[in-house]
């Protein structure tokens, strides 16, 4: 670590931070992702160091995912059992990622994710609209969470994969995992939100740790990031938690069309 304190902001660009920070936490804690694809390029705005903003990220999407993950785990919208076998790769490559950071090209990463965004994005909204104009009928391809080994095998290593690019570039990558869970697992939006919020628990602290062990961390910008984060979250997962299946969907899915020319602007810019 170069220094303790790496940053120096106006109060102006202080104050930024920690609005938008609350914004994101409420956003994300809405649908079960920590959002930190919008923090970093926001941060690298403002300024701050690419991997400074990345492992920055990690630590408040960490501590904001434990503060979301409380009401969410009183609502029942957390299934264990994925959390753990999807999890356990998922930190693993989180790590991995982290740590070899500075050798991976971040340019071709980004554009990548931004891909992914677009065709998850569209197929997310389009189903979505088709089940809000069917509100009184019952969503029969949603389960609670009964996965085949299939799809269970897919899913870690897709987790894994995932994991490692989120690591590279900072991120917990729900965006990624989270309509992989309703569109391949077929898990309902608000369990799908709810189990996110516990995975990106273990992965952003794996990340992290990788950051910490091979880059910079600037422990007031995380102090700065991470505290609105955390009421942010909690009290969107508390909404979140009470919103139609179909409404969810198509709230994520927006959120991923909106987030995708950030992680186009922020590959531009590496």
């Amino acid at each position: 670590m170069d220094s303790f304190f790496q940053t120096d902001f106006s109060f102006v660009v202080l104050l930024s931070l920690l609005l938008l920070s609350l914004i994101i936490g409420i956003v994300g804690g809405i649908v079960g992702i920590p959002l930190g694809i919008i923090r970093v390029p926001i941060m690298n705005f403002f300024g701050v160091d690419f991997f400074v903003a990345a492992s920055t990220n990690l630590f408040a999407s960490c501590l904001g995912s434990i503060s979301g993950v409380i009401p969410a785990i009183k609502q029942k919208r957390v299934i264990y059992r994925i959390v753990i076998f999807i999890g356990v790769p998922s930190m693993i490559g989180s790590f991995i990622g982290g740590f070899f950071a500075d050798s991976v090209s971040v340019r071709f990463v980004l554009l990548l994710v931004a891909a992914m965004l677009i065709s998850s994005s569209f197929f997310m909204i389009k189903k979505a609209i088709s089940e809000i104009k069917n509100l009184s009928s019952t969503i029969k391809d949603l389960n609670e969470g009964q996965l085949s080994f299939v799809r269970l095998s897919s899913e870690v290593t897709t987790g894994f994969i995932i994991g490692v690019i989120g690591g590279i570039i900072g991120v917990a990558l729900g965006v990624l995992r989270v309509p992989l869970m309703i569109q391949v697992l077929k898990v309902r939006p608000t369990l799908a939100a709810g189990t996110n919020l516990g995975l990106s628990i273990l992965i952003t602290s794996s990340g992290f740790m990788g950051h910490l062990l091979s880059g910079k961390v600037d422990w007031f910008l995380v102090a700065l990031i991470t505290t609105p984060s955390i009421f942010g979250m909690y009290y969107g997962s508390k909404i979140g938690g009470k919103f139609h299946q179909g409404k969810l969907r198509l709230t994520i899915g927006l959120v991923l069309l909106f987030i995708t020319p950030l992680v186009v602007y922020n590959a531009l810019n590496q």
